[in-house]
């Protein structure tokens, strides 16, 4: 018995280092390829990881690849959120017809993908390789064996199905939450153990996308999803130490990071939002200020100053003008003359205690935390978009965890909720 567990102890270290044991991207394609020729498909999954994160950004090829092992390897759900990132991309694929993904188009949500037109089209692909079916379902059995349980796990509650997303997991400090609506995907930040969970919304499966180990994270503060260009921004803080991470959505994969410089003091970065010209803003309450990283830039710059007033959100509602909640109110800045002046209110509006604030259809979307709940409300704006002219609820109180652990995607806002020790559940409100 000593020596078949070290025989075993012995492969799983060689397969957890099949990540390790190439460098370059060509390489780690070749590999995966002879991996999946000998039939070994954890290390296949392994190495087509390792290229995607060594390789071109969103390269079709390299997403193809690992969708293919993800499927072979036991993990159809992933399969399918890659080809739906391939169809939103406007990739064509052959998994309507290949053996490689006949496990995926079981999923519930193969057919909602087939409606998009885009995985029913033939088109050459390089290093095919095709397997029976038996061979498919070795391949489940196998990926099984090698992960008995992760530390998060699902649960769906049929109950809950239609308007929200159960799922378990060890206690954890929620921090931001954010939703792909290409993959149907929402990601969760543990803002102690730092690291970020994606939860599927078709099989509700869990799993760790990235952590301090892999991306350099410390504290998470707050997340922030591009879907233009498919990034991740999240803020972080170790110590006095803030810093603005780029990520790969798809992926996890950790792009960039920016620290701001140190001429500007103490920083504590609480919210990041993305602008519509591929800019970031990052949100300093330490310093009370906005910095910004504009595109293809990599100094994060000043780009106004606030009143010292505990700032706690910000909404960009365009290129040149964002909101900015804080203690007492609304702040509207304009970015090119970096004047700031507060957002007028008529008698009787209160718009302090502002935990969130998105901008949605010309309004602001603003959570309240009063008396111990959350609020949704929409303030509604005059046309120079300085005075609030209604604010009107949304919906009732919000059972959320933290006021960061909300967001607003495809006219829904989405919060975090807690369900039992053990529990916590993603609600939807839809937005009129």
């Amino acid at each position: 018995m000593p020596l078949i567990a070290a025989a075993l102890f012995v492969l799983s270290l060689q397969n957890q280092a099949a990540r390790a044991d190439c460098r370059e991207w060509h390489e780690c394609r070749q590999m995966a390829l002879d991996a999946v020729a000998a039939g070994d498909y954890e290390r296949f999954h392994d190495l087509a990881w390792r290229a995607i994160q060594t390789g071109p950004k969103n390269d079709s090829a390299l997403m193809y690849l690992l969708a293919r092992a993800q499927s072979l390897s036991g993990r159809p759900g992933d399969a399918l959120v890659m080809l739906q990132r391939l169809a939103a991309m406007g990739v064509n694929t052959d998994a309507a017809t290949n053996d490689d993904f006949r496990r995926v188009r079981n999923l519930p949500g193969w057919a909602e993908l087939v409606r998009g037109g885009t995985t029913n089209v033939e088109t050459p692909k390089p290093d095919a390789v095709r397997l029976t079916a038996g061979a498919a379902e070795k391949a489940e059995l196998k990926a099984k064996e090698a992960h008995p349980a992760e530390e998060v796990r699902p649960k769906a509650d049929a109950a809950e199905m239609g308007e929200s997303l159960r799922f378990e997991t060890l206690p954890f400090t929620p921090a931001g939450l954010a939703y792909d609506a290409v993959s149907r995907r929402f990601i969760v930040g543990d803002r102690r153990a730092r690291r970020l969970a994606v939860v599927d919304e078709f099989s509700r499966h869990v799993a760790n996308l990235a952590s301090a180990q892999s991306a350099g994270f410390g504290d998470i503060a707050a997340i922030e999803i591009d879907p233009r260009q498919g990034d991740l921004w999240v803020v972080t803080a170790d110590g006095a130490r803030a810093t603005l991470h780029k990520l790969q959505l798809v992926s996890g994969r950790a792009l960039d990071s920016y620290a701001p410089s140190d001429r500007f003091g103490p920083v504590d970065f609480v919210d990041v939002a993305a602008t519509p010209d591929n800019g970031v803003l990052a949100l300093d309450r330490a310093g009370h200020r906005i910095l910004h990283l504009r595109p293809k830039s990599r100094v994060l710059e000043l780009a106004a100053t606030l009143a010292d007033d505990r700032p706690t959100a910000i909404a960009p509602a365009g290129n040149d003008v964002v909101y900015v909640a804080h203690g007492s109110g609304i702040s509207r800045v304009d970015l090119p003359t970096r004047s700031v002046a507060d957002v007028k209110v008529r008698k009787g509006f209160d718009l302090g205690a502002v935990a969130k604030l998105r901008w949605y259809k010309g309004s602001l979307i603003a959570v309240l935390q009063r008396d111990g709940e959350y609020r949704a409300t929409r303030i509604v704006l005059d046309r120079q978009g300085r005075t609030a002219t209604a604010i009107e609820s949304i919906g009732g109180s919000l059972a959320s965890v933290d006021p960061t652990a909300i967001t607003i995607a495809g006219g829904t806002l989405y919060y975090l909720a807690a369900t039992d020790e053990s529990g916590m559940t993603v609600r939807k409100l839809p937005l009129k």
